[in-house]
């Protein structure tokens, strides 16, 4: 039983993902180190890239970005993020090794270069659209923005019911705050899930910590009501973020798009919500610009005076979805692996 609430609490049977660089190839443009949501990379005194040892592995949630995103091809990425037993096991759960995009069943896809003529327009873009998190300081112009909109408008919803509303804001001061509100509520979330001796950005995460007494009764709860939000990634990536005063959670995008649903939605808001931005994200990408999904803006739920007076949210409206938005910094051309897919066909008849 003891040792079930421990696996609960942070699994201790955990293997991530490894990323090796190749000191040839590397030119210490310090992309990867920019663009690694988790801070998890540095330049070194030789101007090459490595593991910043400011935190643990368990805060790499395998997006290889970092790969994406340099130019030199100097970075690789192996194995994937697996868990061995207890409540958090996913060994058995896929297929290793995560590959490229097959669409085609000849032979993964690595680059948009790599796509052949028989791929629409619109799959090139589902496998080369990427989180972007390096932006150009130019503005966004206001005519594609609203072509994203648009884009989203014409979502389908559950009962055509069209629960979405938007807050377009392109004042830096404004995303600004909306930064250091969101930071500051989720110091809540890390003050809750991890040992007191983490919370510190030049602490690598010391293994000899221990949890006190009272979140080892709360967190076998939390985890059971809140899987999604107490995942080890999860609490090591919000740590990220509120130990380190300079990490801006939109990246420091010229852009920012709220959406707003009606709470009253048919069928609930989350699939119309998320089909409607994932119209405006694949939009924007066919346009040149760079998106990522900011889900961390649920911080300002712990204002509801700066939401209603300074943003405008009322009822019957909530926030559900940030969505940094600028025009990308640098190609960000390559492809990346994904697990394999869990199918079950049934053709034919039933015998």
């Amino acid at each position: 039983m003891l040792d079930k609430l421990k696996d609960m609490i942070l699994p201790r049977q955990t293997t991530f993902s490894k990323i090796t660089v190749i000191d040839e190839k590397c030119t210490g443009c310090g992309r990867c180190v920019k663009s690694c949501p988790i801070q998890l990379l540095m330049l070194d005194a030789d101007n090459k890239c490595r593991s910043n040892q400011r935190y643990d592995a368990f805060r790499c949630i395998t997006c290889q970005n970092c790969m994406a995103v340099c130019p030199a091809e100097a970075i690789a990425i192996t194995g994937e993020y697996r868990v061995g037993q207890g409540f958090w096991k996913n060994d058995d759960l896929f297929e290793t090794p995560m590959t490229f995009p097959d669409p085609l069943g000849q032979g993964g896809l690595t680059n948009a270069e790599s796509a052949t003529d028989k791929l629409t327009e619109t799959e090139k873009v589902i496998y080369g659209r990427r989180s972007i998190r390096l932006y150009q300081k130019k503005q966004v112009p206001r005519d594609l923005i609203h072509r994203m909109i648009e884009a989203g408008r014409f979502a389908p919803s559950a009962g055509n019911s069209q629960p979405w509303k938007f807050i377009v804001i392109r004042n830096p001061a404004l995303i600004d705050e909306i930064n250091s509100r969101c930071k500051k509520a989720l110091r809540v979330h890390t003050r809750l899930t991890l040992p007191k001796a983490w919370l510190d950005k030049k602490i690598p995460g010391d293994p000899d910590a221990r949890f006190a007494w009272w979140q080892k009764i709360i967190l076998p709860l939390l985890v059971k009501l809140r899987p999604g939000d107490t995942d080890q990634r999860v609490r090591g990536g919000v740590n990220t973020v509120t130990s380190d005063p300079e990490y801006h959670i939109f990246f420091h995008a010229p852009t920012l798009i709220l959406q707003l649903a009606d709470r009253r939605a048919i069928g609930g808001v989350d699939y119309d919500s998320g089909i409607c931005f994932q119209n405006m994200v694949l939009t924007a990408h066919a346009l040149g610009l760079g998106t990522c999904y900011v889900g961390l803006i649920d911080g300002l739920k712990l204002h509801p005076r700066f939401r209603r007076e300074v943003l405008g949210v009322v009822d019957p409206f909530e926030i559900v979805m940030a969505l940094a938005v600028g025009f990308p910094s640098g190609k960000i051309g390559r492809f990346v692996r994904r697990e394999k897919p869990r199918v079950i066909w049934f053709d034919g008849s039933r015998g």
